[in-house]
């Protein structure tokens, strides 16, 4: 373990968001690859209401190709396209749309002083680092939306094979980059990311929503209360 305190930084929700529920990403692939379907996404929301996707969940192992690791991640998207009808080959073909399709960087948006809140961070000379419960195609994503120079690494639940709020998330991804046990955790999750984060003695900051009796904080005021902390400890 190093001792260097780094920035950790949950994505979706924190960093940027994207457009639709899977419901609507789901007719979206079916649609890419046969226009003239007509899906009712009620009816496909109805079908995920158990929920999708688990990235990384237990039993999900870390795979070397993402192709492989979208197949043991997605049945439920099949099961979900097959029971509202759609033919089962045009449903494989759908399949293989979705990981482009659902990555497009134009279908996400970057919140508000998500790229500010990073540089402040770089400027006062911590690194920064993206955790998330994602699949394997994020680190493209975090790249092709302008992060990437601000960025030392992406790690995503989809290559170790577990996901936040366990414990294993966190200790591996601070081994990995050999950050320090107390290094800092932002994001948007109280559970996934800040109690997983605090679990492993990692100190971390909830964005984006009020934490019981404190008023939810921007980004930027995130990122200015890491580095001021941090510069009074170096004191």
């Amino acid at each position: 373990m190093g001792n260097e305190r780094m920035v950790f930084w949950d994505f979706d929700g924190t960093l940027a968001v994207r457009e639709g529920s899977w419901p609507t990403i789901l007719r979206e692939a079916v649609l890419a690859a046969d226009p003239t379907q007509t899906l009712d996404v009620d009816k496909l929301a109805i079908e995920l209401r158990g929920g999708f996707p688990q990235w990384g969940p237990q039993g999900m192992g870390a795979y070397s190709r993402a192709s492989d690791w979208w197949a043991a991640a997605s049945p439920v998207l099949v099961d979900a396209c097959l029971s509202v009808g759609v033919d089962p080959a045009l449903t494989r073909h759908a399949m293989a749309e979705l990981p482009s399709l659902y990555y497009r960087p134009t279908a996400w948006q970057i919140l508000p002083g998500a790229r500010e809140a990073l540089q402040t961070v770089s400027r006062a000379g911590s690194s920064n680092v993206v955790l998330s419960n994602h699949a394997p195609e994020l680190p493209g994503l975090v790249d092709a939306l302008g992060f990437g120079p601000l960025v030392m690494r992406t790690i995503t639940s989809a290559s170790l094979g577990v996901e936040k709020p366990d414990s294993v998330m966190f200790k591996t991804a601070l081994h990995l980059v050999g950050a320090a046990r107390d290094s800092w955790m932002i994001g948007d999750n109280p559970v996934a990311d800040i109690a997983g984060a605090r679990g492993v003695g990692m100190r971390a900051v909830l964005v984006h929503r009020s934490d019981g009796p404190v008023s939810a904080i921007t980004l930027a005021d995130a990122a200015a209360h890491v580095v001021a902390e941090e510069a009074a400890g170096a004191r």
